[in-house]
């Protein structure tokens, strides 16, 4: 058959021996994939006749009586009369394409499409089958058969093709490939920038080529020794070729998915040894190409980073699985979609995409923000000002807030600050530019300071770290003089700092510079972007951080910060987690206004709500009942009444005349009382009747709701239906549910539903 030679190679082979070599061009380029482009243009340039006649085979018969799946006839004679040669179906062939006379081009078109991927499945099984045994892959044949049987049920117009009731929906792993990559260059190389960089270079070779690679069916796996390890992965081989592979060929299948993004863990224990052997085969087959700076950086570099990430995988307790690992940005360089395998590369396109990303998502947060209510919704513009102008210039009395006469911890630096008097600078030692004297001069001192302030610590070892070119110290200066500093080692690639050593001097401790020398260190670390301490304080210590926000619970994982600091003894590990919106300098002001503006409004809300009116009257002239919106003061509290999907013009609304209200429930309570369905309610139920009333707690019945209304009970809709349902409730529940009664309640509560939409008062509870 002549449609059979053009599909002989429109899906290769999955076998692990046809890909001993990794493809070295772009899919697209795919000669195959050009074979199926071609194919598919000629045949949407055919007439509508010949459409048709190629979509008949794959359509059903259109006759309900009839279960031919397909139309068969003769080649000579294939007019819209001709019969079918199927023995169960005997139906001409307009029989079979009736449903798609009206259809456009474009669907047409479509569903040659997905014919043509149809044939190109059978060819392809067919072929398989032919092969001996020990070729034959079977777990490919049964998933082709899967797919083909799904798409024959998507062979009708508009129709949205899926295969994820049979296979899942992706991503089937989380995390996926490309976080466990991330999280191993962080976890190996996240300390030195230069290794980090070279590793995110040999991390996106790695992905590109594990995508574009064709996995190993499960019958060629290596080390695929128990029956559970290989159904394990047979299952995940079978969402590979439905998901991955497949929709590179056939196009009605969409879309195609790469491996790193929808496999993670299992699937890259199952494949990594054999992915190694068939990257490596291909980076010495493909090297004649490469310039001598490609052949040195990959030959040197993947096979140890391979090692590395071999050794990772296969570990029994490794950091690389965690979900939430850092991950310091690293996703956007390893998605890369660039398939250019130079050094050099520069991804501008996904750079100025990710610019796209971010702004959209800076778009729907400032609506989210716009959308919650504030401050300034609820207040006047010109309120809020003399409301900020009453608070800034009153003066300034801690002791009602805090309990200190002398204010929080910290005011007295901060106003020595604002005036002058102390400052704060970071400082450190080089060994690329020259030091200042004064610096050099300011480290010794802090050197003398944290020697005598920590006795028990040994003076080689302060004066090791703060002459450490790696550590940091923040002075407080007081003309010109160091009173107090703390030191610290900032980790840059696993996101915290360790905070040495911290002290003030004793006769300085009083006025609240320890608070303000760590509030400049958390605003210094927040503007380079490191939102966690990490600290060893002494039982002398402890009170002091726990006051500035450090905690014993710490939550970053300890193989983060495991190799990188330095354990003490008799100490007590603390972490303290920073928030980057908060200016920590000016919390305390910052707060104090605050509750300035809450204390206004809250005086200003009693003042209003401590007004008296006077008594109500009307009750005295005979009126039974009122709105509540009507009695003086309420809507001054805030209350609202609830809204109502009525119209206006309704008598039936609750907040209009009860007497008009009780007139239209009145009509429905006679209808009801009238039918004859309403025997069993007219009067409450004889306290003989055995278990009733210990199994309904709230009995009613029709003569109990007359009363009700007649005395003015009823001053909403909701209250006289609410009864209603009681009664039809009870009786249902009491009763067997085929039983006289529980039908007579059931019909009942029919007629009564039908008659409150007649009179206009049961759309407010639809």
């Amino acid at each position: 058959m002549a449609t059979s030679l053009k599909l002989e190679r429109c899906l290769p082979s999955t076998s692990s021996a046809s890909v001993v070599v990794l493809p070295d061009h772009y899919v697209e380029n795919d000669p195959i994939i050009q074979t199926i482009l071609e194919f598919k243009a000629s045949e949407c340039k055919l007439p509508r006749h010949e459409k048709l006649l190629k979509l008949s085979s794959k359509s059903s018969c259109q006759d309900s009586n009839c279960h031919c799946s397909g139309w068969r006839g003769r080649r000579d004679n294939r007019l819209m009369s001709s019969t079918c040669t199927k023995s169960d179906c005997n139906h001409p062939l307009y029989s079979h394409v009736s449903h798609l006379e009206s259809a456009k081009e474009e669907q047409l078109n479509t569903l040659l499409g997905l014919v043509f991927d149809l044939d190109n499945l059978a060819v392809t099984v067919n072929k398989d089958l032919k092969k001996p045994n020990i070729e034959r892959n079977y777990v490919e044949e049964d998933t082709y058969s899967a797919v083909y049987h799904e798409l024959r049920n998507f062979v009708y117009p508009g129709s949205c093709i899926t295969l994820e009731k049979l296979f899942g929906t992706p991503p089937f792993e989380n995390p996926n490939i490309v976080k466990v990559l991330m999280n191993f260059n962080m976890l190996k190389f996240g300390h030195d920038s230069s290794q980090l960089k070279i590793a995110l270079k040999i991390s996106t070779f790695v992905t590109k080529y594990f995508d574009l690679w064709k996995l190993t069916s499960p019958k060629e796996l290596p080390n695929c020794k128990t029956f559970q390890y290989r159904k394990n992965y047979e299952f995940y081989y079978q969402r590979y070729l439905v998901f991955c592979l497949l929709p590179k060929y056939l196009h009605s299948i969409a879309p195609s998915y790469k491996m790193s993004l929808i496999f993670g863990q299992d699937i890259l224990m199952y494949t990594l040894k054999s992915f190694r052997m068939y990257l490596t085969d291909w980076c010495h087959a493909s090297a004649s190409k490469w310039s001598n700076h490609q052949k040195h950086f990959y030959m040197s570099y993947l096979p140890k980073y391979m090692n590395l990430l071999e050794e990772e995988v296969y570990a029994v307790h490794s950091p690389i699985w965690d979900l939430h690992f850092k991950n310091s940005g690293l996703q956007k360089i390893i998605l890369t979609n660039s398939l250019d395998s130079k050094l050099d590369e520069t991804n501008e396109a996904e750079h100025r995409d990710g610019k796209k990303k971010d702004k959209h998502l800076n778009e729907d947060m400032s609506m989210k923000l716009n959308e919650k209510q504030s401050i300034e919704d609820i207040l006047l513009e010109e309120k809020m000002i003399d409301i900020l102008k009453n608070v800034q210039s009153e003066p300034i009395t801690y002791s009602k807030e805090f309990g200190l006469e002398t204010g929080p911890r910290g005011h007295q630096a901060r106003t020595e600050e604002e005036h002058g008097s102390i400052r704060f600078v970071v400082i450190g030692n080089s060994i690329n530019s020259k030091v200042e004297k004064s610096t050099m001069l300011w480290l010794m001192l802090l050197r003398n300071l944290f020697r005598i302030q920590l006795p028990r610590m040994p003076v080689r070892y302060i004066t090791r770290l703060v002459f450490d070119t790696k550590h940091k110290t923040l002075a407080l200066l007081k003309d010109g003089v160091p009173i107090g500093g703390i030191c610290f080692c900032p980790f840059l690639p696993q996101g915290f700092t360790e905070i040495v050593f911290c002290a003030v001097k004793v006769d300085q401790q009083e006025n609240g510079y320890g608070t303000q020398l760590l509030n400049h260190l958390k605003d210094y670390h927040i503007q380079h972007n490191i939102l966690n301490f990490l600290t060893y304080a002494d039982k002398l210590a402890i009170e002091y951080f726990k006051k500035q926000g450090f905690s014993q619970d710490v939550k970053i994982s300890k193989k983060i910060h495991l190799e990188y600091i330095k354990h003490y003894q008799d100490a007590i590990f603390m972490h303290c987690e920073l928030n980057p919106k908060i200016i920590y300098t000016q919390l305390t002001p910052v707060i104090r206004i605050q509750k300035e503006i809450v204390k206004s409004l809250v005086e200003e809300k009693h003042m209003q709500m401590e007004r008296h009116y006077p008594g109500l009257t009307c009750f005295s002239d005979g009126v039974r009942i009122i709105p509540i919106e009507s009695i003086p003061g309420v809507m001054d509290t805030g209350w609202t009444p609830s809204t109502r999907a009525t119209r206006n013009s309704r008598v039936t609304e609750e907040s209009t005349d009860i007497v008009a209200l009780t007139k239209h429930l009145t009509k429905v309570l006679k209808f009801v009382k009238n039918n004859a369905l309403s025997e069993p309610f007219l009067i409450p139920v004889d306290k003989k009747v055995p278990g009733y009333y210990e199994l309904i707690k709230y009995p009613m019945d029709l003569s109990t709701i007359s009363k009700r209304l007649a005395s003015g009970y009823y001053v909403s809709r909701k209250l006289f239906t609410a009864d209603m349902k009681r009664m039809f409730s009870n009786c249902k529940t009491f009763n067997p549910e085929d039983s006289y009664w529980a039908n007579c309640a059931v019909e009942l509560e029919k007629l009564f539903q039908i008659k409150m939409k007649e009179m206009e008062l049961w759309d407010y509870y639809v």
